[in-house]
Formats: structure tokens, sequence, C-alpha cells
């Protein structure tokens, strides 16, 4: 992870893609090859962060200890829901409210496809940098009539800032 951070956190502090492979030839011995790397992980796309790569890029920073731009403690937010989705998911479990961190509030949902009648956690903090994290989940039972199936968990991250929206979603079967 921590080449991978650095890629990110590089990656969201330097805005032209010649440059950012430039800084990371020059800093790693993989170069540029980094990129290609985080891009395979899903952390970026081209060398735009996605939403793991921002997590990621948050990871690195508090680790070693160097600056973030950016609403940092939205960041953080970001990062702990997007890891409490991922450790839901790799359990095969749904998500619940308790993993959500203290000063969300619960919300209407923005997205109309999400039945309140479902386990559902729909939260949405606001920051003071005017940056906003919002949570979308459901759990729901996809049988029909007499035919079982196990709940299908579903989740739409996002996290607004000035300049950027990013956006995580996720299905997983519940075991």
């Amino acid at each position: 992870m921590a080449i991978d951070g650095f890629v990110c956190w590089t990656a969201h502090a330097v805005d032209d893609p010649a440059e950012l492979r430039r800084v990371l030839d020059a800093q790693l011995p993989a170069g540029s090859r980094a990129v290609a790397d985080a891009q395979g992980a899903g952390l970026l796309e081209g060398t735009t962060l996605r939403a793991p790569g921002l997590a990621a890029a948050h990871r690195f920073a508090e680790q070693s200890g160097l600056p973030m731009a950016g609403a940092t403690d939205a960041i953080a937010d970001f990062s702990a829901l997007l890891d409490g989705l991922d450790a839901a998911e790799r359990e095969g479990r749904r998500f619940e409210r308790d993993a959500v961190p203290e000063g969300f509030e619960t919300v209407t949902p923005s997205v109309d496809r999400y039945d309140r009648s479902y386990h559902t956690v729909t939260v949405a903090r606001e920051y003071p940098s005017g940056a906003t994290v919002e949570l979308n989940y459901r759990s729901r039972d996809p049988s029909h009539g007499t035919e079982r199936k196990p709940n299908v968990s579903s989740a739409l991250l996002w996290l607004h800032t000035d300049a950027e929206t990013y956006e995580h979603r996720v299905e997983w079967e519940e075991s």
C-alpha cells in the first residue's frame, strides 16, 4: 500500500499527467509503471483519483505525516465509510449504522431506488470547508415467491468538494 498510497497522494497533489509521470519517474524505481499498477488496482482512472485512490492517498498522508490538500475531515470520514463498506463486502454481511463515524445525520435518500422498507443506512454530513459526504446503503431480499435468495447489499458513497465529486458504488451478496 505504501507505493500505491504515495502514487495516489502525488496524483492528488499534481494535476498534470505528464508532470505526475515525471515526478514518479524521479522518485520511484518503477516510475511510471506505478501509475499503471495503481490504475490496475482501481485507484486511478487515467491519472485522476477514484474513490479508493483518495482513501489510499489519505492513509498514506496520515501514516507518513505529510500534508494533504483539501477537506481532510471529510476525506477521513469518507475513507472510514469506504473501509466499512469494504469490510462488510469482504465478510458478506450487511453494513450497520454503528460503522458510521460520529457527526452524520440521517437524511432522505437522494437516489429514489433506495426503498426505505429495506434495511437502509442513509446519512450525510456537511463540513465547514463546504465538503459533503453522503452514503446511501440498503440491504434487500431479492427472493420471489418460494425461491429463496441471499440478501443483496448495495451502496453509493459520495464525497462532494468545491472542485470534485468522488463516487464509489458497490454491490455484494450477503452470506
